[in-house]
């Protein structure tokens, strides 16, 4: 399911927001030696996709329509998946759901930071074969990634299975083992789609999977078989099945060379250790309160707390789709337009979400206790007060990614990862202490506090530095 501690940038206010940078691999037109016998130059043809469909290079405003689409398949899919097992499972079940859901939350973070953001700021940088072989390089480095988390969730799975941590858990940790990789290499894929700005594959990419994730999570229902872990087993058969397909199709995109991977990763470390490190402390501050639920008040209560966080997420379409094209426009422009251009950017898209997300965030106070009841079913009834709660953190988060992309697109990670050290503190203060006392309303109340204190500090620290950001260093092959 969707959460709402993730939600970044809303809906931009202006077309202009939407227009993309030209083309990374587009070679410049030959100039007419004689301009009288001169022949008009046809405009370059479109792009075939990876999946054989005609991609044009044109139609800002399409681009958007399409990067709204596909985060719309992606949230309907996990929102979808948390209300047919909370319909067909008891909420232990949903809460055991929950708690394999945070370890994905996690570890896509972390690989977030450490992959596909310095991909994001670098990328762009790069034409023809220097693009290709760096975006094979990340991929050599997302397997490796992928096997070490691997091995990480095999050890908790087997102490699981020896009585550490709630009941129950021990299947999940072991569908995760199996389904890890292709959850964290699905994310992979649609970063680097993303970052191209191949809208239209990376919808079709996430179809395939909804359908695939879907079905058999119905069909798993309708047999009476469906579980926590069971759900798992079904995410990781899609995902894995429509990435044979992705990578079969890219594969022109990318050029693995172990040698290349090697110094790109010295490269990417440079700059995405302080990502990474940023990601580390962020992911652990936002994903934690599930596990302290389950610690104190049984998986039980985390199952109403995946609820609440299910039906905030009903934003999530528009708030995660413009973040997806956002994310990576912030990049592009200042390798582009510099860093004057850049702050006139992030300005427009934090004022241009301020009114949509705050009409999301009263219609959730006002019916959102009513909707989780009608979704999830009546036993989740009684938790109003949570979900309005949880609104007013994506209230309050929502704007803070662009200052955040804007940071780390200028090579000022640290002050990002400085800065999410106050979520941190208050998760480990406050936040433990409200969760124990008052379960997930006091956890609700915990991620507020910290949302609040990183998004006024994190557009403190751009606006404190955006005068003295340097020109960005062109790396054009």
């Amino acid at each position: 399911m969707s959460t709402a501690a993730h939600l970044g940038s809303g809906s931009r206010g202006a077309e202009e927001l939407l227009t993309p940078p030209a083309e990374a691999g587009a070679a410049p037109g030959n100039a007419a030696a004689n301009l009288g016998d001169a022949k008009p130059i046809p405009p370059a043809g479109p792009r075939v996709s990876p999946f054989g469909l005609v991609l044009s290079a044109e139609g800002a405003l399409r681009q958007g329509i399409l990067s709204l689409a596909d985060q719309a398949v992606v949230s309907a899919t996990n929102f979808a998946t948390g209300i047919i097992v909370a319909r067909t499972c008891s909420q232990e079940e949903l809460g055991l759901y929950m708690l394999g859901f945070s370890v994905i939350l996690l570890v896509t973070d972390l690989q977030t930071s450490l992959i596909s953001t310095p991909y994001m700021v670098y990328a762009p940088r790069l034409k023809g074969r220097a693009h290709a072989l760096y975006t094979g390089s990340t991929l050599l480095h997302q397997l490796s990634f992928s096997l070490l988390i691997v091995f990480a969730l095999a050890c908790g799975a087997f102490a699981a299975t020896r009585g550490a941590g709630p009941r129950g858990l021990g299947p999940v940790l072991w569908a995760l083992v199996a389904a890890i990789a292709f959850i964290m290499l699905r994310e992979y894929a649609r970063r680097v789609c993303f970052a191209r700005l191949r809208l239209l594959t990376v919808f079709l990419f996430d179809a395939c999977i909804a359908a695939g994730q879907i079905g058999g999570l119905l069909l798993l229902a309708h047999f009476r078989q469906l579980s926590a872990s069971r759900a798992y087993w079904a995410i990781g058969l899609a995902c894995g099945i429509a990435l044979g397909w992705w990578l079969w199709s890219d594969r022109v995109f990318y050029r693995p060379r172990i040698g290349e991977s090697r110094a790109d990763l010295k490269k990417n470390w440079v700059f995405g250790k302080w990502v990474f490190a940023s990601g580390l402390v962020w992911a652990v501050s936002m994903n934690f309160y599930p596990w302290f639920l389950a610690a104190f008040r049984g998986t039980a209560s985390t199952g109403v707390w995946a609820a609440c966080l299910g039906v905030v997420s009903v934003g999530n379409p528009a708030l995660l789709g413009i973040q997806n094209l956002v994310g990576p426009k912030i990049a592009h422009e200042y390798a582009a337009a510099g860093p004057k251009a850049l702050r006139r950017l992030v300005l427009k898209i934090t004022a241009a979400i301020s009114l949509p997300v705050s009409l999301l965030c009263l219609a959730l106070i006002v019916w959102g206790g009513r909707l989780m009841a009608l979704l999830y079913g009546r036993q989740y009834a009684g938790n109003s007060r949570v979900v309005a709660i949880l609104a007013l953190s994506v209230l309050i988060s929502a704007p803070a990614f662009c200052f955040s992309r804007a940071l780390y697109a200028t090579e000022r990670a640290d002050l990002d990862f400085l800065v999410n050290f106050a979520a941190l503190f208050v998760m480990v203060t406050m936040g433990f202490w409200l969760v124990r006392t008052f379960g997930p309303l006091g956890a609700a109340f915990g991620l507020l506090a910290g949302n609040f204190a990183t998004a006024a500090l994190k557009a403190g620290a751009y606006l404190r530095i955006q005068g003295r950001i340097s020109e960005p260093r062109k790396q054009i092959n």
